[in-house]
C-alpha cells in the first residue's frame, strides 16, 4: 500500500557571513557553517538534525564566498538528495524565502506539508528536530516557531503564546510579558509566499521583522516548545554549546 503522507522537504539557511563569530584576522577566518563544535561543523549538525525527521530532499542556501561548505558537505554520503542554491542575499528574510521559494516549486504546488527550516547555527539535543516537526505539522499555522524558555542569545526574538494553546499572540516588540524565545527551526507552509513580493518591495529585511509583519497581517503562527539549545552566534557561543551537548548526552 502507498503511503498517503507526503515527503518531507527541508531547507537550511546557511547564507549570512557570520561576522561576530570570526576571528579579527581576516585571513584565519573559518566560514560560520565550518566552525567545529565539539568537533563537528555546525552545517553537519543541522543536516544530522534533520536527518532524524527523514526528509527526502533539503535545500541549503549559502553564498557565493561560502562554496566551500558545499564541497566540505559533499565529501560524505546523506540520506537525503541535496539541492544548493548559491546566492548572496541582502538579508536573513531573502535567504528564508529563496529556500520556502525553492522547496514550493519543486513540490506539489499545495500547503498540505509543511517545509522543516533551519538556521544553519542551531545547535541542540538529539531528537529535537524530529520532535518539533511531528509536533507543528498537523498544526492550521501558516509558520510555527520552535520555541525555548532557556534563553541563550544575544538579541532573542521574544514571542508571547496564548495560556493552553500554542497560538503566538504577540512578537518581538508586541510580545508583552513573553517567557519564551524562537529556537531557530521552523515548520513553514508555502502560504507565506503570498507575503513575499511585498515584504521585499516595502524593504523588509531581517527574518525576524517578517514573522512579526506576517503575525500583523494575520497569518497564524503558533509556538512549539522544544528543549533549550544554543544559537552559536559569539566565539563564546561554541564553548556554551559544547557545554550544552555534554550536559544532554550528545
Amino acid at each position: 500500500m502507498t503511503d498517503p503522507t507526503p515527503a518531507l522537504r527541508a531547507g537550511v539557511i546557511a547564507a549570512g557571513h557570520g561576522m561576530r563569530l570570526q576571528d579579527t584576522d581576516r585571513q584565519n577566518r573559518t566560514l560560520k557553517p565550518l566552525v567545529p563544535v565539539a568537533g563537528i561543523t555546525l552545517v553537519e549538525r543541522v543536516l544530522t538534525s534533520l536527518a532524524e525527521a527523514g526528509p527526502s530532499e533539503v535545500v541549503i542556501i549559502v553564498n557565493e564566498e561560502s562554496t566551500a561548505v558545499r564541497t566540505h558537505v559533499s565529501r560524505r554520503s546523506w540520506p537525503f538528495t541535496l539541492r544548493w542554491i548559491v546566492e548572496t542575499t541582502p538579508s536573513s528574510m531573502h535567504s528564508f524565502l529563496r529556500v520556502v521559494e525553492t522547496l514550493a516549486a519543486a513540490g506539489s504546488g499545495t500547503d498540505a506539508e509543511p517545509f522543516l527550516i533551519s538556521t544553519v547555527d542551531t545547535v541542540t539535543a538529539p531528537g529535537t528536530f524530529a520532535r518539533f516537526h511531528q509536533a507543528s505539522r498537523s498544526l492550521e499555522a501558516d509558520v510555527a516557531l520552535a520555541v525555548t524558555n532557556s534563553i541563550d542569545d544575544e538579541k532573542p526574538l521574544l514571542v508571547s503564546v496564548a495560556p493552553g494553546s500554542l497560538r503566538i499572540t504577540g512578537i518581538g516588540a508586541g510580545a508583552v510579558g513573553a517567557s519564551w524565545a524562537t529556537a531557530g527551526v521552523y515548520s513553514v507552509r508555502a502560504s507565506v509566499l503570498r507575503e513575499a513580493e511585498h515584504a521585499r518591495r516595502d524593504g523588509v529585511s531581517a527574518l525576524r521583522d517578517f514573522f512579526g509583519r506576517l503575525h500583523e497581517r494575520g497569518y497564524r503562527l503558533a509556538g512549539v516548545p522544544v528543549a533549550g539549545g544554543v544559537d552559536v552566534d559569539r566565539p563564546g557561543d561554541v564553548t556554551a554549546a559544547e557545554r550544552f551537548l555534554k550536559e544532554v548526552g550528545a
